[in-house]
This record gives structure tokens, C-alpha cells and sequence, in this order.
């Protein structure tokens, strides 16, 4: 009925469609990630890479991590139906820890496991002006953890979301997806105030049964801006939220024996936040800017393991340029305030810490030879409470070679400060083989910031008025990796126990080629295809336990993936994409007692039609993963759940502007 209706229906063209412009536009979009400004990301001599809204509208995704697989060097893979393993160049897991995510140049890693929490970050899509995504290391301008790379979702200005819209998404996976917006005028300003619920049906185990993570969240948002006379513009951020997502654990039987049993539980996440961010244009050369926020998490994995958290961040920097010179100077204070509570399972050595780290920056862009030659030089120092002080370099330069055409290279130093479960958790999910043995993860006697050295080389050019291409190589060099010591304690019982602490000395290299094609052959036609190769190696303990450990942290990621996206307008009002991704097997297989299982390479098919009914309204039908009923993305590293299978599904959605 619905293909009746959308075939029927007729075309209209209301305001311009997104796909009417010139490719020569992607050399001179904007991104402010890089260098925490406003550059043209033809000029930035870095791996940079934008999802617009328009890109997201056209992917067929309901989430921002499947928004992210079609980047070039990202890896996404679905954990389930409501976790998800996002990393760049590396490194890949639930709480990939050298990834910087931000909101709004808002930091929503989690102290807890230096990850993110990607289900209770479930930002409404519609409000999504862009993803700016930094492969390679960005602490010499934003600090730790921006290790591999930095996502930096971008919202939309309240004064681009003004009236009301709503917009109802169902289907065999999303059973119900709402989003409720209205936006209005104020006195110097504007605001928006948004509505986001969604409720989302389990997927399915390598048997078929139920794989219990289902997922339900609500979101309230609120955002306004407003210029005031003599100081500039007012921003503020507002949320509350919560989640609620079941999983499935496979956890040693610690009462009676090794034997691992199947533990349903419910993880609940609730939290606030408000930011609130002042900018100030002085003059066409300066410019200065200044940001808080404050952070209220609260989680609970089940009986297994809560969190309850508050985080405060103060962020100032100040731009100017003499001469050939743009320099922009900055420094942060964040504080945490943490309590943590165990279980069997996690043993907390103290409940409540008080930690943060202190940090300030210089970042200058030099015109060694105006419009042509670029020489970039950046310093970050920061002091944490745990590690210490720590300085983080950057060198870059950019040459232009001809009109469209950049050269580029860098040299970068970054580090990842430890998490809350490796400074004073111990926890116990391992058996080994025979499975008679339980391995307990317990602290480390030093603790040290993970170092990471990177060299990077690219290209990014126009050759022609319909072509566009980016390709980076590049090879990381990681010290002080967190690995298992190689001391072990036997704790003698009905089984054995066997006690390793954390060490952060391990080494690894990893590097690999990333390239992206853009072909718009006329508005009608559009082709993406983004390839990436990646090559990991681990330095060898002499120990096994160790280097089987720090393998798998390291190496389960694809060492290839591929992925082409072709858009058609066949009339105006019309579009039809088509998705097809290539993800190679996970080259590190896991071991779980004595079975060992691995995730194979799948090839998939997105198909989404949309067609714009009136004015006010947009529908489309939007199939994913098509070729195959259901296929396994990623599986147990750490964190004990057993491997599910992403199935098949469809889904309607329907966007209504109420005004």
C-alpha cells in the first residue's frame, strides 16, 4: 500500500534539493574540529572527513553509529541491537578508548572505561547538522584520548530549526521511533525544545534464540542562542535522559565453580547536562570563546556494577593573527567526582574519587609561502591526576600544489589517560583453557599514560570539475600500552585462580591506507566509495597470556573495508540510494574457555526510497542489511557477552513540518 502511495505521489520541490551543488563544494566546506576554528576542509592538512545532515538523510540510519560506517578508516560494528564497538584506525571495542567523541566540543567520554556509552548517546538525527570525523591524533588541540581520532557531532543553530516537525519511524528493528520539535523566536535570539523516544527489538544469537538487548530511551533537549550587546553570542545546551538496555552475560559461576552460566540483566543509564558557551568575534583577526558545562551520569549494569558520576568542564581560548602567523592560545579544567560501586564481579578499592586534569595549548598556522606553503606547530599540556604531566606535539604542513590540488604530512604525539576500572578495579569474567582456570584482572602497581607516536602523509585534489579524491597513509607507534603483567599469583580453591595485574608496557605498531572518491557526474548522479586497509602488529612478551591479550585488543578489527554509495534523483521530489559495504574478518579470533570463534567477513546491501509527498511532508522506505537474513559484526572482547547476529530489517518513516 505504502509503494502505491509513494509511486503515486507527486513531486514537488519546495526548497532546494540537497544534491543540487557543485562537487567543488566539499573542498570548501567548513569544519572547526581541526584547529578549533573555522577553516575550509580543502586547506586542512589532516584526515577530515564531514557527514552532513543531508549524507545522514540519505544513509537510511536511525543511530549515530551506524551514521559513521561509511567514513573511510572508521570501524563500526554492531555488538547487538543496542551496543555498538566504534573506533578509527584500530583498536576496536565496546569502550574503544582512544577515540575522543564531543558534542558540541563537549567531551561525553566515560572516565569509567575511557569509552562512550554510544546507546545513551542517542541524539535525534534531525538535529544533527554534522559529524566531523579526525582520523589520526588530535591532542595537541584537544587533549586526551584524542589518540586515533575525534568525532565532533555538530547540532543545529535553534534559528535553523524554527516551527514545528515531527517525525515517526516504524519497522522490524526501530518498532517505534518519535521525534517531536518546536523551535521559536526570542527576544535577540532563538530556541528549540525536542522530544526523542525510541523502542527497539532484540536481535538474535549465533543459535537463533533471543539475544535480550532490546533497548528503550527518551531524551528532552533544549538549546537557545542569543546575542547580547559588547559580548557576543550566548549558547545553552540542556538534556535529560535515559535508557534502559538489556543484556546477556556469560560470566563464571564465582560461588561454585569456573563454569560460565547466562546472567540476564538490564543496564540503566539517566544523566543531565547543560553547557552553556559564549563566543565573541572581535574583529575579522580575533576572536575569543568560552564554555562550561556540567555532567550528571548515572549507571547501573544490573546488580553487577553502578556508576554515579558528576563532571564539571571549563574550556576559554583566544585567536589572533599578526603577520603571517594565526595563533589561538586555550587552556581547560575538568573535574570529576566519581562513586562506584562493585560486586563479585568488580572489586572497587576505594568507592568514591575526586580526579580531573588541568591543560593549555598553542596552536599556530604559519605562511612560510602565502597560498601555498603552510607550516602548522601545536602544543598541548596537560597534568592528571594520576599520570601526571604530559606534553603532546604536532607539526604538520600543507602545499598546495596547483588550484584544487593539496599535499600534506604530519608528525603528532598523544596520549590516552587511564580509566577508573585500570586504577584501582579488579575483575573477573576469563577462564582459560582447560576451563578449569579463572583469570582475575586485578590493578596495575604503576600506572602511566598510553603514548602514541604518528606519521601521516596525504593527498586531497579535484582533478576534475565531477571528481574528488582523499587518500592518507599512515603508520602509529604506540608505548606504554595497557597490557596483562606477566607476574602471576595462584589462589588455590576448588578451582584455580589465577591473579594478573595491568601493566602498561607494551608496544605496537599499526598502519594502513585510507581513500575516499566522490564522482558527481550531473545533480541527478551521485557515487561515494571509501576503501581502507589496515595492518596491526604486537610486540612480543615472551609471555603467552600477555601477548594473546594484547592481541586481541589490538587486532580485532578488519584488516580491509569498502563501501559504495550511489544516490539517483530520478525526478524531483525522488531519491534512491544504494548502500553495498565490504567488512573483512575480524583477524583476531576470541577464545572463550575452549571454544574458539571467530567473526567472518559479510557483504550488505542498504536500499532507502524517499519521495517528498507535499511541502510538509517527506516518506521513506528504507531496507538494510538485505542480503543476507542475519550476519555477526563483533564479539565478546572483555566485556563477557555473548556474539549476536544483526538480522535483516525495514523500516517507515514519515517527517511531518506541523507549521
Amino acid at each position: 500500500m505504502l509503494l502505491m502511495v509513494v509511486s503515486a505521489a507527486p513531486a514537488f520541490a519546495a526548497e532546494p534539493d540537497p544534491l543540487d551543488f557543485s562537487l567543488g563544494e566539499l573542498v570548501t566546506q567548513e569544519v572547526i574540529t581541526v584547529a578549533r576554528k573555522r577553516q575550509e576542509i580543502g586547506d586542512v592538512a589532516a584526515a577530515v572527513h564531514v557527514v552532513s545532515a543531508e549524507d545522514i538523510a540519505r544513509m537510511g540510519v536511525t543511530t549515530l553509529p551506524d551514521a559513521l560506517r561509511l567514513v573511510p578508516g572508521v570501524q563500526v560494528a554492531a555488538i547487538g541491537n543496542n551496543r555498538w564497538a566504534v573506533s578509527v584506525r584500530g583498536f576496536n571495542g565496546r569502550f574503544a578508548n582512544r577515540l575522543l567523541v564531543m558534542v558540541d566540543g563537549r567531551t561525553v567520554y566515560s572516565p569509567l572505561f575511557s569509552g562512550t556509552f554510544w546507546e545513551a548517546l542517542d541524539i535525534p538525527l534531525d538535529e544533527v547538522d554534522r559529524i566531523e570525523v579526525i582520523r589520526g591524533p588530535g591532542a595537541s588541540i584537544w587533549g586526551a584520548n584524542a589518540v586515533n581520532g575525534i568525532v565532533n557531532i555538530i547540532t543545529k543553530w535553534a534559528r535553523a530549526t524554527q516551527g514545528t516537525e515531527a517525525r515517526l519511524t516504524v519497522g522490524t528493528e526501530d518498532q517505534a521511533l518519535a521525534y517531536l520539535r518546536q523551535g521559536g523566536a526570542l527576544e535577540g535570539g532563538h530556541y528549540r525544545i525536542s522530544y526523542q523516544g525510541r523502542a527497539r527489538t532484540s536481535s538474535e544469537l549465533t543459535d537463533g534464540s533471543d539475544g535480550r538487548d532490546s533497548w528503550h530511551t527518551h531524551r528532552l533537549a533544549l538549546r537557545m542562542e542569543r546575542f547580547i550587546d559588547g559580548l557576543g553570542e550566548l549558547g545553552v545546551n540542556a538534556d535529560v535522559f535515559s535508557n534502559r538496555s538489556e543484556d546477556l552475560w556469560l560470566v563464571p559461576d564465582l560461588a561454585s565453580s569456573p563454569d560460565l552460566r547466562s546472567v540476564r540483566l538490564t543496564q540503566a543509564d539517566r544523566g543531565a547536562s547543560v553547557t552553556a558557551h559564549l563566543n565573541r568575534v572581535v574583529d575579522e583577526g580575533r576572536e575569543w570563546s568560552l564554555q562550561g558545562s556540567v555532567d550528571y551520569h548515572d549507571t547501573a549494569v544490573g546488580d553487577m556494577l553502578t556508576e554515579n558520576r558528576t563532571s564539571v568542564d571549563v574550556d576559554g581560548q583566544y585567536r589572533f593573527d599578526f603577520g603571517r602567523h594565526d595563533l589561538t592560545v586555550g587552556s581547560s579544567v575538568r573535574y570529576h567526582r566519581q562513586e562506584v560501586v562493585g560486586s563479585d564481579y568488580f572489586t572497587i578499592g576505594q568507592a568514591v574519587r575526586e580526579f580531573g586534569l588541568v591543560s593549555a595549548f598553542i596552536h599556530d598556522d604559519f605562511a612560510l609561502i602565502p597560498k601555498t606553503l603552510t607550516l602548522t606547530a601545536g602544543l598541548k599540556y596537560e597534568h592528571h591526576t594520576w599520570t601526571g604531566n604530559e606534553w603532546q606535539p604536532n607539526l604538520r604542513m600543507a602545499w598546495n600544489l596547483a588550484p584544487r590540488h593539496m599535499l600534506w604530512g604530519a608528525v603528532s604525539e598523544a596520549s590516552r589517560t587511564p580509566a577508573r576500572v585500570e586504577y584501582d578495579v579488579s575483575y573477573a569474567f576469563q577462564t582459560l583453557p582447560p576451563g578449569n582456570i579463572l583469570l582475575r584482572i586485578t590493578p596495575p602497581q604503576d600506572i602511566a599514560a598510553e603514548r602514541m607516536r604518528s606519521y601521516e602523509l596525504g593527498y586531497r585534489g579535484q582533478p576534475t570539475d565531477t571528481f574528488h579524491v582523499e587518500l592518507t597513509a599512515f603508520e602509529m607507534r604506540y608505548r606504554n600500552m595497557r597490557t596483562l603483567g606477566r607476574e602471576s599469583t595462584i589462589v588455590p580453591a576448588s578451582w584455580i585462580t589465577l591473579e594478573r595485574p595491568l601493566a602498561f608496557d607494551g608496544h605496537a605498531r599499526v598502519n594502513g591506507v585510507e581513500a575516499g572518491l566522490d564522482w558527481q557526474p550531473s545533480t541527478r548522479w551521485r557515487a561515494r566509495l571509501a576503501m581502507s586497509y589496515l595492518g596491526t602488529h604486537v610486540e612480543s612478551t615472551g609471555d603467552e597470556l600477555t601477548d594473546s591479550a594484547a592481541r586481541l585488543f589490538v587486532e580485532r578489527v578488519p584488516t580491509r573495508q569498502a563501501s559504495l554509495h550511489v544516490t539517483w534523483k530520478p525526478s524531483s521530489g525522488h531519491v534512491l540510494d544504494a548502500i553495498v559495504r565490504h567488512v573483512g574478518e575480524l583477524k583476531n579470533r576470541e577464545v572463550q574457555g575452549s571454544d574458539t570463534r571467530g567473526v567472518d567477513a559479510y557483504t550488505e546491501l542498504d536500499l532507502q526510497y524517499a519521495v517528498r509527498l507535499s511541502q510538509a511532508v517527506t516518506v521513506s522506505l528504507t531496507g538494510r542489511n538485505l542480503l543476507h537474513e542475519r550476519h555477526a559484526e563483533f564479539g565478546r572482547i572483555y566485556m563477557p557477552s555473548p556474539t549476536r547476529e544483526i538480522g535483516r530489517s525495514a523500516f517507515v518513516s514519515v517527517q511531518w513540518a506541523l507549521d
